[in-house]
């Protein structure tokens, strides 16, 4: 089973939070009741690299299991290299491939959510690493557009691709981190999607947000508040209660 298939729906976990997903706040999430947690996202040209740093942030301990290490970058081959050497190395129990990332660095060097605008060459990245390896693949991502066909054809093309989660953080790259989180057009792109495991993220502060917000999704992933407080996960976990 992969392990978005032993956990209870909905669920809960830790966004991956680049400077901020480290091994100390992932082990107290999953303490404090998150039910998955991601690493924060790291180059796979430095992984292929053998950087140390690299490695020294992508490293875990079993009590943070499920883990879901999660990398970046716009090269297929880059991609399909730094998964077989995560496989071998670290064995997680999951495989992310950024396409939200949305800071300035991020564009310029093509990766990120600027790949939002390749959906071609993004599917071509996630074929990569679904070939490399027998881990889940999954994708975090945000909105192309406000359009529900534009992010429909996005999740379809890495759906195609093999993905077999998909998270989406509610915002477009425009908007980075302020603005609103259009919940609604996530529960608009699962109606298409109803045998893919598709996450929601953005402004999850309360279990009334998650009330709120869910719908039909599979479940959220949890950034800043969570940065804030890992505690948050305590409260948040009654929802399953």
């Amino acid at each position: 089973m992969m392990w978005f298939e032993k956990i209870k729906y909905p669920i809960i976990g830790l966004a991956p939070m680049f400077g901020y997903s480290n091994r100390d706040l992932r082990l107290k999430s999953r303490q404090a009741g998150a039910d998955v947690v991601f690493t924060e996202m790291v180059a796979a040209e430095a992984i292929i690299r053998d950087v140390g740093k690299a490695w020294e942030m992508l490293q875990f301990d079993k009590e943070e299991r499920p883990v879901v290490i999660q990398i970046f970058g716009n090269d297929p081959d880059s991609i399909a290299k730094a998964v077989k050497m995560i496989d071998k190395k670290l064995s997680p129990d999951g495989i992310d491939i950024n396409f939200g990332c949305p800071v300035q660095k991020a564009s310029k060097q093509g990766f990120g959510s600027v790949l939002l605008n390749n959906p071609e060459l993004s599917g071509k990245i996630v074929k990569s690493a679904v070939q490399a390896t027998n881990i889940p693949i999954s994708v975090k991502m945000r909105l192309p557009s406000k359009i529900v066909k534009d992010i429909v054809y996005f999740v379809q093309t890495v759906k195609d691709a093999g993905a077999r989660l998909v998270t989406i953080h509610a915002r477009t790259q425009t908007q980075k981190y302020g603005g609103h989180a259009d919940w609604e057009l996530l529960h608009k792109v699962k109606k298409s999607f109803p045998d893919l495991m598709i996450l929601g993220n953005g402004d999850i502060e309360t279990t009334q947000d998650i009330k709120d917000k869910l719908g039909n999704l599979d479940g959220v992933l949890v950034g800043r508040a969570a940065k804030r407080d890992f505690k948050i996960f305590s409260e948040l976990k009654r929802v399953k209660e």
